[in-house]
């Protein structure tokens, strides 16, 4: 009996030891989707001033008349103060104590958003004296950078929200999101999305912490446009011309994110680019699929099966071009994600009408080549058909933008008192027009319907043409690719 105990026991270690080191790795089964669990309006209030009461939480900055940079992407911060009024209770007011009183260097963040009227920010927590110090934020973990996102060409307010929780509940992570409203120097700015910048934490992106003098380290890589790279890579996806091509106006690269400039040594850029590298060089070699040299060996497929899946599904295709995230742990495998910016998802593109119809990321940098493999649409087509019953069920969606829109109650009201005047396309800018001028919403009503007969429209059409998938890789297709 004592080694049938013994025995039974080993057992049960070998499965702790073998679990523990990927457990953390587990998608985030215990999200918080604030609009089932934070307190919901009592009553209607759409006082915009000092007399403001809400039931969102409610952020203030306050840079005491200095003006904000970010508007040409230098690197400068304006020096402000932030408050945050969050009671837990459905009633915030700017009379009441703060939760948190803090210093934050801010500055306008974005690229064509950079042109909205309603501004987004970056937001990094200091001491007095100019230190990084994180804070929790709206019940998030504790850090010192932050996103405070202004929808304005998303006229549902929602879109960040929604596809972040949804991602955040299929992938390993995704950013944290809270809705507030928030007063810039005296003035209400309407409803806005506080989300957790991408950054190297055991409750963000969970990597090892790089330490000084290692000649290895776990990494984070964004590709995006190069108007000002800091830590550009010599990647192998660049010597083969696979990137977007760049122009006059444009460029494209991948960029270090972590670790950062003031740890980035020319022997560690040399040591990340030839890992990167190694993982691209499997994919496009004819070896691509094999069991020894594929690029099996080095990435972890589910993530990229997910980050197709769930930026299709919302044709956001900004996705593979910009803001584009990988990231690798030292010990481990090559991840994109996490997901980032679906503020043009679901045909809010201004200079192009996406009608949930077709398929465009398998001729993205990287997905062409994983998408010639018949092993790699086999997992896609299979989680599709999974998450159709749960996540990206239409019940699932229609009930969550209901229920997010209920909880935002008369915040909605409010935050269109400031911008209702989004809803007359004479009166929006070349950057913020939809066209053709046909697709710009008259009203929020008009917007919700919209997001939900693209979302009935987008599923309906994956269920019937998943499948085609398989056309891609077909040998007939790629025989010049296969060994």
């Amino acid at each position: 009996m004592k080694y049938k105990v013994a025995t039974l026991a080993g057992l049960v270690c070998v499965v702790v030891v073998l679990f523990f080191p990927f457990s953390k790795f587990l998608p985030d089964k215990q999200r918080y989707h604030q609009h089932r669990e934070a307190p919901k309006a009592t009553e209607l209030s759409l006082e915009t001033g000092e007399d403001i009461t809400t039931h969102l939480p409610l952020l203030t900055l306050d840079t005491q008349g200095a003006a904000i940079p970010g508007m040409q992407r230098e690197k400068a911060f304006a020096q402000s103060t932030l408050q945050v009024f969050d009671n837990g209770t459905s009633e915030n007011r700017l009379t009441d104590e703060p939760k948190i009183s803090t210093f934050a260097n801010i500055k306008y963040r974005g690229n064509t958003s950079l042109h909205f009227d309603k501004k987004s920010y970056l937001v990094k927590l200091t001491d007095k004296d100019g230190n990084e110090k994180g804070e929790e934020m709206l019940g998030m973990p504790k850090h010192d950078n932050w996103i405070l996102n202004g929808p304005f060409l998303d006229k549902t307010l929602i879109r960040n929200y929604l596809c972040m929780n949804i991602s955040g509940e299929m992938m390993e992570y995704a950013p944290r999101v809270r809705f507030c409203e928030l007063i810039v120097n005296g003035e209400y700015q309407g409803v806005y999305l506080l989300m957790e910048q991408i950054a190297q934490g055991e409750d963000r992106v969970d990597i090892s912490k790089y330490k000084d003098g290692n000649p290895f380290t776990s990494y984070i890589i964004r590709a995006d446009r190069g108007d000002v790279p800091e830590n550009e890579l010599n990647n192998f996806t660049k010597y083969t011309h696979w990137m977007a091509e760049n122009t006059e106006q444009t460029r494209y690269v991948f960029n270090i994110e972590y670790p950062g400039t003031s740890h980035l040594t020319p022997e560690l850029v040399k040591y990340i680019e030839k890992d990167f590298s190694a993982m691209e060089k499997a994919l496009y070699s004819y070896d691509y699929d094999s069991d020894q040299y594929g690029y099996e060996t080095f990435a972890d497929v589910d993530s990229f099966v997910d980050y197709f899946i769930i930026n299709e599904f919302f044709q956001n295709y900004d996705a593979g071009l910009f803001s584009t995230y990988y990231y690798k742990d030292v010990r481990g495998k090559f991840h994109i994600g996490p997901v980032w910016d679906f503020n043009n998802a679901c045909d809010n593109y201004v200079e192009e009408v996406h009608d949930g119809t077709g398929f465009v990321l398998q001729n993205r940098i990287w997905y062409f080549m994983l998408t010639k493999d018949k092993g790699f649409i086999d997992r896609v087509v299979m989680r599709y058909h999974e998450l159709r019953k749960g996540l990206l069920s239409e019940e699932n969606l229609m009930q969550y933008i209901d229920g997010t829109i209920e909880y935002l109650g008369p915040a909605v009201e409010r935050n269109f008192s400031i911008w209702g005047y989004t809803f007359d396309p004479e009166q929006m800018n070349r950057w913020s027009v939809l066209k053709p001028v046909g697709r710009n919403l008259t009203s929020y009503d008009e917007a919700v319907s919209q997001l939900k007969g693209f979302l009935k429209k987008r599923g309906d059409w994956m269920d019937e043409n998943i499948e085609t998938l398989y056309q891609y890789s077909h040998d007939s297709k790629n025989k010049k690719f296969n060994h």
